[in-house]
């Protein structure tokens, strides 16, 4: 994982003091980024093969390296950190207790298989089926299904991650898996960045470009901040009425961790929303 245990220990507690509203939150994240750490080293997954010739043709065409179905899952560890994730959470909230209750209810009649669960984990329809049949919250499904796979997406990141050509690659969709961006980050001179909502690589792309249908007319692209905080902002389009919020690190003391940035900065997602601008690739951790 890009950021070790005790620097995010240090930024949780750091953040703890500046927005106490989100200590439950940042309760349960650092609790599961613990777990997920503590699984990463032992993850074993098989390699991924390419034809070169094929690959070469289908970035030029704009397609992602892999699909989200094609991420070769440890499933056996995976399978571990649910289970542990589960018991994690079960002490969150009563909303995310009752639901992993109603999981853990589910499996252990063998009415849920977990291995199944996981390697579908790209399949809506079957996730809105076991929701469905279960009465379980959808997203808080996800959630659990998603902090079990990060691991393995994190390894298949790793191995992947050469293979893009960040110069030619400046579309608004991941250049590995093909998802939506979750959060943006400004950098060095100024440089914008996105971060895949699923896989968590980062890519460089204009900044002056809405990332979800590509307007770049400046008169319809526009950002505001929230008071007294400058380093975060919510990149908005007239064009297609979506955001997406930003990071500007340059203005930090830290190299961020979009993820819990993204997680303490509800306030902006609500500003932006009561414009009239809608978020396609929300943080699966407000839940």
């Amino acid at each position: 994982m890009k950021y070790s245990v005790e620097d995010t220990k240090k930024r949780i507690d750091q953040l703890r003091k500046e927005r106490p509203l989100y200590a439950e939150v940042l309760n349960l994240y650092e609790k599961i980024r613990k777990e997920q750490a503590s699984v990463s080293p032992s993850i074993s997954i098989n390699h991924l093969t390419f034809v070169e010739k094929l690959r070469t043709l289908e970035a030029k065409e704009g397609f992602p390296l892999i699909g989200m179905g094609t991420f070769v899952l440890d499933i056996p560890s995976s399978v571990g950190l649910f289970e542990s994730i589960c018991h994690i959470a079960k002490n969150a909230n009563e909303k995310i207790r009752t639901n992993i209750l109603a999981v853990e209810e589910a499996v252990a009649i063998n009415a849920l298989n977990l291995k199944e669960l996981l390697k579908r984990h790209f399949d809506q329809s079957y996730a809105d089926k076991i929701a469905e049949e279960f009465d379980i919250d959808k997203t808080i499904l996800k959630f659990l299904v998603h902090s079990s796979i990060q691991p393995s997406l994190a390894a298949n990141v790793e191995r992947l991650k050469d293979r893009v050509d960040e110069k030619n690659w400046l579309k608004g969709y991941c250049p590995i898996c093909g998802s939506l961006p979750q959060i943006s980050e400004l950098k060095g001179e100024g440089k914008r960045y996105l971060l895949c909502s699923f896989c968590g690589f980062q890519w460089p792309v204009e900044r002056l470009k809405c990332p979800f249908c590509e307007n770049s007319e400046h008169e319809k692209l526009h950002y505001l901040y929230a008071e007294g905080k400058e380093a975060y902002r919510v990149d908005l389009c007239d064009n297609c009425s979506r955001y997406i919020k930003t990071v500007d690190s340059r203005k930090l003391g830290y190299e961020p961790d979009l993820d819990l940035e993204d997680i303490t900065t509800v306030h902006l997602d609500i500003l932006a929303s009561e414009k009239g601008y809608k978020r396609i690739a929300a943080s699966l951790w407000v839940v």
